[in-house]
C-alpha cells in the first residue's frame, strides 16, 4: 500500500484501488475539512485553534497503522473518512460496521422508523439516513468497512482514548457509514443523526468533545476481493484488542447452578410451568413470574427441555418440577393436522404488546405477535423448526446415553419436517410464516427457515430416510449466499426482517451436522464462513459500559454476541454453538475458532458471577437476556431514581437454557469435541 499527498489531499492506493482520507473537525456545530501538510513521519493539519498530527507505520501490503492526535483550545472532535476517488469503480457498495450496519440494514423490507437503515432520508422515516455514526463500542469490533466492486477499504480506531479532563478519565471514539461509499471513524464519538436507543425509540444525538486526545487505528486497502475478505480484518482486530473475561467458577459449577435455579426460582406454581421473572432494583428484588414459557421453541418449550435433559444426565439427583420429557410431550400434543405444523404455543402465553398484553391459552400467536404486521394467525418457521430440531436432538441424546426415547417425539418432529419439505421451494427456500388452516407458505422472506436444516439432518440420521437429507442439502445451499454476502436477515419475529445473529446459528449447526454425520467436505467451508459471520456480532474486546450496574464492574463483553441491528445489546444465544466451534477448530486446525469458543464460555461464566452482588438481585444461576456494553437498549431503570440501567432486572428462562445447553455440551464432550458422531461422543 502506498500513500501520498496531492494538493493538500491524502490518498491511499494499492493495485488500482485508490481512496482519499479526509480529515474534518467539528467547530461550533459545523464540520470543516482540513488540508494535509507533509511531515517526516506522516502529515499534519491546522484550523483555527486546532492542530492535528497523524503518523503512519506500514504493516504489510494491505494494512497501514496510524497514530492520530490533536490539541485545541476549545472542545472539538475529529473525523477520518475514507472514500473512493472518482476513477475507482464502486458499484454495489456494501457498508459494514459489525453489529450495527450491514449494507443498508435491509431498508426495503423492514418497518420504517424502527432502527437505523442506511438509505435516503424520508419525511416519514427518520430512521433512514445517508450518514449513521455510532459509538465505537456499539460495534463488536471498532471498524467501518466498505465492500465495493474494486475491493474492500476500511478504517479502525481504538474504542477509547485517555483524557484526564473527563469524569471517567477517557473519551469514547466513534465509527460511521456514509452513502454512497464512505466509511470513517471519529476521535471523540458522536451519535448522528440520532441516538438509537431501542426499536422505534430515537433520542437526541450525544457526543464526546475534548481539547486534546490521541488514538491508534489501521487503514485497510484490499483490492479485487469479495466480502469474505472482511474476516481477515476482523481477525487482525481481534488479535489487537482481545481480552478474555476472567471467572472463578468452572463450567460444571455453572451448569449445576443454572439447573437448580430452574427448580428453585424459575418454576411458577401460578402458571404450572417455567417462566420469565422480573423485579425492581433496588426497591423490590423479589423475582416474580410474569410470562409462562410455553412457546414450542425459540423462547421456551423445547429450548428448555433439551438442556434440562443434559443437566439431569450430569446431575442425576436433580428433580425438575416439570420434567423435560413432559415439556416435549406437551409440544407433541399440539400438532395441528390442517396445517401440518405444531401450534406455536402449547399452553397459556402472553400475546400482544405492552401495555395490552394478555394471557391466552391454546393459540398459535405468541408474545411476538404484536411485532408482526399481520393480525391473522400464522405459524412461524423459527418456533416450529426449533421444536422439531430439539425433539430430535433430545431423542438422539436419550438414545446415545442408553435410554429409549418416546417414539412420539420422532414421529411428531418428522410430520412437521415432511410438511416443510412438501412446501420447500425448488431453489431450497423454506417459508418464514405458514398458514394455519391449510398447508401453505404465507411469507417466504426470511432466514428463520434455515432452522429446518439441522432438524432435517437429524431426522435423516435417526430414520435413515434420504429424502430428509436431500431437503437439508438444498436448504443449506439456498441460505449460503446470504451468509457469504454478510446479510442474514429475518429470523426473530419481534425484530421483523432486520439483519440478525440468530439465524446463522442454524446454518452453522446444519453445516456441522452434514459434515460430521455424512462427511460432506464442502460443508466444512460453509461451517467456517457461518462461524466468521457470527463473529461479526461477537465482541472481540472489553467494552466500558456507561451505566450501572455494569459500569466499573468486573464484567467483560469479550465473547458475548449482539442480537441484531434492531436490538443493540448482548444476549447469551451464541453459547449454543460452543461445541460446534470447538469441532470446527479441530477439523481445520485453526485455533482462532477455539479461542472464540473459549471467549464465549469465559464471557458467560464471568457474567453469571455478577449475580447477586453486582446486579443487585437474583442469585448465582439466575440470568437475564440483556447486557448493554454501549448506549443501546438501556431502557430498564432503577426503581428508586428512574435512571437507566445497563441490564434488564429479569430472569429469562430461554437465556439461561441456552447457556445451560452450551456449557453442558462443552462439559460432556471436553477433550474430544466430536459431538454426537459416535457412542463415545457423549459421556458422563
Amino acid at each position: 500500500m502506498q500513500w501520498s499527498l496531492e494538493a493538500g489531499k491524502m490518498f491511499f492506493q494499492f493495485n488500482g484501488l485508490k481512496v482519499e482520507l479526509k480529515l474534518t473537525v467539528l467547530i461550533a456545530d459545523h464540520w470543516h475539512q482540513l488540508t494535509w501538510i507533509a511531515t517526516p513521519k506522516g502529515a499534519m493539519a491546522q484550523d483555527h485553534d486546532t492542530s492535528v498530527n497523524i503518523h503512519f507505520s506500514a504493516v504489510d501490503t494491505h494494512f497501514m497503522d496510524y497514530d492520530l492526535s490533536f490539541e485545541s483550545d476549545a472542545p472539538r472532535r475529529l473525523r477520518l473518512e475514507l472514500s473512493p476517488t472518482p476513477t475507482c469503480p464502486t458499484a454495489d457498495c456494501f457498508h459494514l460496521i459489525p453489529a450495527c450496519i450491514f449494507g443498508d440494514n435491509n431498508h426495503a423490507m423492514v418497518h420504517p422508523n424502527e432502527f437505523p437503515t442506511l438509505a435516503q432520508p424520508s419525511a416519514t422515516n427518520k430512521a433512514a439516513a445517508e450518514l449513521w455514526e455510532f459509538r465505537a463500542d456499539r460495534a463488536s469490533h471498532p471498524v467501518s468497512m466498505v465492500c465495493a466492486s474494486a475491493g474492500i477499504f476500511a478504517i479502525s480506531i481504538d474504542p477509547y482514548s485517555a483524557d484526564a479532563r473527563q469524569p471517567d478519565g477517557f473519551i469514547r471514539n466513534g465509527v460511521l457509514s456514509r452513502l454512497p461509499a464512505g466509511c470513517g471513524v471519529s476521535l471523540g464519538y458522536g451519535n448522528t443523526p440520532f441516538t438509537f436507543l431501542d426499536k422505534r425509540n430515537f433520542q437526541p444525538p450525544t457526543q464526546h468533545l475534548t481539547c486534546g486526545a490521541s488514538a491508534k487505528g489501521t487503514i485497510y486497502i484490499m483490492p479485487r476481493v469479495g466480502r469474505q475478505a472482511v474476516h481477515k480484518i476482523i481477525r487482525r482486530l481481534y488479535s489487537q484488542y482481545h481480552d478474555r473475561p476472567r471467572h472463578q467458577a468452572t463450567p460444571r459449577q455453572g451448569i449445576e447452578a443454572l439447573a437448580r435455579a430452574f427448580i428453585d426460582v424459575n418454576f411458577s406454581d401460578e402458571f404450572n410451568n417455567y417462566s420469565n421473572l422480573k423485579c425492581q432494583v433496588p426497591t423490590d428484588t423479589t423475582l416474580r413470574s410474569w410470562r409462562p414459557l410455553t412457546e414450542i421453541g425459540w423462547t421456551g418449550g423445547s429450548v428448555l427441555a433439551y438442556p434440562l435433559l443434559l443437566a439431569q444426565h450430569l446431575f442425576p439427583d436433580l428433580r425438575f418440577p416439570k420434567p423435560p420429557a413432559h415439556i416435549l410431550d406437551d409440544i407433541v400434543s399440539v400438532y395441528h393436522h390442517p396445517s401440518g405444523f405444531f401450534r406455536d404455543v402449547y399452553g397459556p402465553t402472553l400475546v400482544g404488546m405492552p401495555p395490552n398484553q394478555r394471557i391466552v391459552s391454546g393459540g398459535v400467536n405468541g408474545w411476538w405477535s404484536g411485532f408482526m404486521p399481520s393480525t391473522q394467525d400464522r405459524h412461524c418457521a423459527y418456533t416450529n423448526a426449533h421444536a422439531a430440531y430439539y425433539l430430535l436432538k433430545a431423542s438422539r441424546f436419550v438414545e446415545r446415553t442408553g435410554g429409549r426415547p418416546p417414539t412420539a417425539w420422532l414421529e411428531a418432529a418428522c410430520k412437521v419436517l415432511r410438511t416443510a419439505m412438501a412446501l420447500q421451494r425448488d431453489d431450497g427456500a423454506f417459508g418464514y410464516t405458514f398458514h394455519v388452516d391449510h398447508r401453505a407458505v404465507d411469507d417466504w422472506n426470511g432466514f428463520a427457515g434455515c432452522w429446518f436444516v439441522p432438524a432435517l439432518v437429524l431426522a435423516a440420521n435417526l430414520t435413515g430416510e434420504t429424502t430428509f437429507l436431500a431437503a437439508a442439502r438444498r436448504g443449506l445451499a439456498f441460505y449460503a449466499p446470504f451468509v457469504r454476502g454478510l446479510n442474514c436477515w429475518g429470523t426473530p419475529m419481534d425484530t421483523w426482517k432486520s439483519v440478525d445473529q440468530e439465524g446463522v446459528l442454524a446454518f452453522i449447526i446444519g453445516a456441522r451436522l452434514l459434515h460430521e454425520l455424512y462427511g460432506e467436505d464442502d460443508c466444512l467451508e460453509l461451517l467456517a464462513i457461518g462461524a466468521e459471520y457470527e463473529f461479526l456480532w461477537r465482541y472481540g474486546f472489553k467494552a466500558r459500559p456507561e451505566l450501572p450496574p455494569l459500569k466499573n464492574s468486573p464484567w467483560n463483553s469479550c465473547g458475548g454476541s449482539v442480537t441484531s441491528v434492531s436490538n443493540p445489546h448482548i444476549h447469551p444465544m451464541g453459547l449454543v454453538i460452543t461445541d460446534t466451534l470447538f469441532y470446527l477448530a479441530d477439523q481445520t486446525g485453526d485455533d482462532y475458532f477455539r479461542q472464540r469458543a473459549q471467549d464465549a464460555v469465559a464471557w458467560i461464566l464471568n457474567t453469571m458471577e455478577l449475580y447477586p452482588s453486582t446486579m443487585g438481585y437474583g442469585r448465582y444461576g439466575v440470568l437475564s437476556e440483556r447486557f448493554c456494553p454501549s448506549d443501546g437498549l438501556t431502557i430498564d431503570t432503577f426503581a428508586d431514581t428512574g435512571k437507566p440501567a445497563s441490564t434488564w432486572w429479569s430472569y429469562n428462562g430461554w437465556a439461561a437454557a441456552n447457556v445451560l445447553e452450551g456449557l453442558a455440551e462443552h462439559l460432556l464432550n471436553e477433550g474430544r469435541w466430536n459431538g454426537f458422531a459416535s457412542e463415545s461422543g457423549i459421556r458422563p
